[in-house]
């Protein structure tokens, strides 16, 4: 498997972010005992070559939400951490190659990834469930997991209360794609932002997509306001029939992607 589809971004000399070909990120948190990886993409090249490389240390794997993108290529580790809400067979099957498979970007497509790079079977790795608060001890450096749903109904926010930094995953990146399945509704979503806004004014926040990454207290504060503002307009009435929405306005920078079907 190929190393190379993967860049390394040094955000400290103990913590490194991990991209695939621009389409998800990825963040390694070394300790003074264990490494954790948090997220460990699609799978489309060797990402425990390229965890590696870079530490010595006993890896553990746990994710911000079992969507493929996140947890796919947890066959490459054996074993993975999902929050309990998503350790169940419809998580497990949207791991499946096919799916996986059309996760691949264009950005992918011209590095020269294709469907056959995306390997493992959704059985060669076991997901460990994990609940709200859950701890990982790293050795001189502490990692709590916070659920925050809304993006997915397992999403969570992991905290290095030792270096304070915050890794959010999907579920306030400025780009917040809420017209996915499983998708709670805005109005849930809304408790986890806000939650993530407030440690955000503890932590420094990256998330998993975008240009750029590393996002600020200002970034979460405007994508909550959207939702307020779509619940504000549209909140009255659910649509019967689930149709995408964009809010302000479609871009791919700063919107909110919703089914109006589930406003509130």
């Amino acid at each position: 498997m190929d190393k190379s589809i993967y860049k390394v971004n040094k955000i400290n000399d103990t913590t490194f972010q991990i991209d695939e070909c621009g389409r998800d990120y990825c963040y390694l948190l070394l300790g003074k005992e264990k490494a954790l990886l948090i997220d460990c993409s699609i799978g489309s090249g060797d990402i425990k070559g390229v965890v590696k490389d870079l530490t010595d240390l006993p890896i553990t794997v746990a994710v911000t939400h079992a969507h493929g993108d996140h947890s796919g290529a947890g066959y490459q580790f054996g074993e993975i951490w999902v929050h309990e809400s998503e350790c169940n067979k419809l998580f497990r099957a949207i791991n499946i190659q096919h799916w996986r498979k059309k996760l691949i970007s264009n950005h992918m497509r011209k590095a020269g990834v294709t469907q056959k790079d995306i390997k493992g079977r959704i059985y060669d790795c076991k997901w460990l469930p994990f609940s709200d608060g859950k701890v990982f001890e790293l050795g001189g450096r502490t990692v709590t997991a916070h659920h925050t749903p809304g993006h997915s109904p397992g999403s969570v926010v992991f905290t290095d209360e030792t270096q304070k930094l915050m890794f959010t995953g999907d579920n306030t990146c400025p780009f917040l794609l809420m017209k996915v399945m499983c998708a709670t509704t805005l109005e849930k979503w809304l408790v986890g932002a806000e939650k993530t806004l407030e440690l955000s004014k503890e932590y420094e926040p990256w998330c998993a997509h975008g240009e750029n990454a590393k996002q600020t207290p200002q970034q979460i504060e405007r994508t909550i306001n959207y939702v307020r503002e779509i619940i504000e307009k549209h909140g009255h009435k659910n649509e019967k029939e689930s149709k995408k929405a964009f809010y302000p306005e479609k871009s791919f920078d700063d919107c909110v992607v919703y089914d109006t079907k589930k406003i509130v």
